[in-house]
């Protein structure tokens, strides 16, 4: 037997030779090529290796899933507006605010699209821009003018498409959707899931090992006081007893002089509090927002605001309109408007809040 015949994985297929052990891991079957993010775990040797962080694992980090509804959230309710330099076009172009849920001349059923509102195009594809660092809409009509510019596009969930060695646009099952019929929205970065596996990761450790600690405050030591010898069936017997005494008798157990009980409690509860604060912390860094959004504070840092009007505009500036830019700039391509136009989004329902009344009302 060579030297590594006792690995398990050689019982899976994964690997025959010293060099095969060397390889990637196997890519889960949710994943598809778009999903390059990095997690990192370790092989046989205890070397870092990649593998693929899902966005439902992301999803479940409290802090992660606060800064995703904030972004979307507050970019999905801002009207889109199109402008022909600094004058409003009125309309603005059909697509802007209306959608449907018709598929395009020669688009493949399998994308699945359905009737859609303007508010949820807007919040999937902030969400793509987020996790993924890329969103596609799909053009459904277009306008008769020789420029055949959109008249109605909707956006094209993730995983229903994918892109073909020679770079053209296919659905799941691999059937062309037509590059000239998609509106691809390249997002500011490539991605949480790829650059920020490993603060995600580290964060479901952390809530991980607080769940535990909740569920189990106290680990119990069965310490036995005798020289009795007693076998490993034996102990896992006594420990399953007890175990089984404390759930049915509301954590009370009766020993005898041969055993004594001490329970050991977390060892320091204010370093695991320390702990998700800083992953939190790392968290509204990795997606670009402000820490006190999401309750995480930097040393000597406040939590408080002077207005409500201050924070949003901390908000817009340096984290939501990253994602603002992306979606406008790729939606005033002459592609898409007539050359001159732009889209825009309008944020006064962030910036433009009305100041609530202070002091106490007097009568007329």
């Amino acid at each position: 037997m060579g030297v590594l015949d006792w690995w398990p994985g050689r019982a899976l297929g994964l690997a025959t030779s010293l060099d095969e052990h060397l390889v990637a891991p196997q890519i889960e079957p949710w994943v598809d090529n778009h999903l390059a993010e990095a997690l990192f775990v370790n092989d046989v040797f205890g070397n870092p290796m990649d593998r693929p962080v899902s966005r439902w694992e992301a999803m479940a980090v409290p802090a992660m899933a606060r800064a995703r509804h904030l972004l979307v959230g507050a970019a999905a309710k801002l009207p889109l507006l199109e402008f022909d330099g600094p004058d409003p076009v009125t309309p603005p172009a059909s697509w802007m605010q209306s959608t449907d849920g018709q598929l395009g001349a020669g688009a493949p059923p399998s994308l699945g699209i359905g009737p859609q509102s303007p508010w949820q195009r807007l919040a999937d594809t902030v969400d793509d821009l987020v996790f993924y660092g890329e969103s596609l809409w799909l053009v459904t009509a277009r306008y008769a003018d020789p420029a055949a510019r959109p008249l109605s596009m909707v956006h094209v969930t993730y995983d229903r498409w994918t892109r073909d060695e020679q770079g053209n646009y296919v659905d799941v099952d691999h059937h062309p959707i037509g590059n000239d019929a998609v509106v691809c929205i390249r997002g500011p970065h490539e991605g949480v899931l790829r650059f920020g596996a490993a603060t995600i990761r580290q964060a479901t450790d952390l809530e991980r090992t607080a769940a535990d600690v909740a569920r189990r405050p106290l680990r119990f030591e069965l310490h036995q006081t005798t020289d009795l010898e007693l076998t490993r069936a034996e102990r896992a017997e006594l420990i399953a007893a007890t175990r089984v005494a404390l759930a049915d008798n509301q954590g009370i157990i009766f020993t005898n002089a041969a055993i004594e009980t001490k329970a050991h409690p977390y060892g320091d509860a204010a370093l695991l509090i320390a702990g998700r604060n800083a992953a939190a912390l790392n968290v509204a860094r990795t997606a670009s927002i402000p820490a006190a959004l999401i309750d995480a504070t930097s040393e000597g840092a406040s939590l408080e605001y002077s207005t409500v009007q201050g924070r949003n505009f901390e908000f817009l500036d340096y984290g939501l309109s990253m994602y603002l830019d992306a979606v406008t700039a790729r939606l005033s391509m002459d592609d898409v408007l007539p050359r001159g136009h732009r889209a825009a989004f309008d944020t006064t329902a962030l910036t433009n809040l009305t100041p609530a009344p202070t002091g106490t009302p007097t009568e007329d």
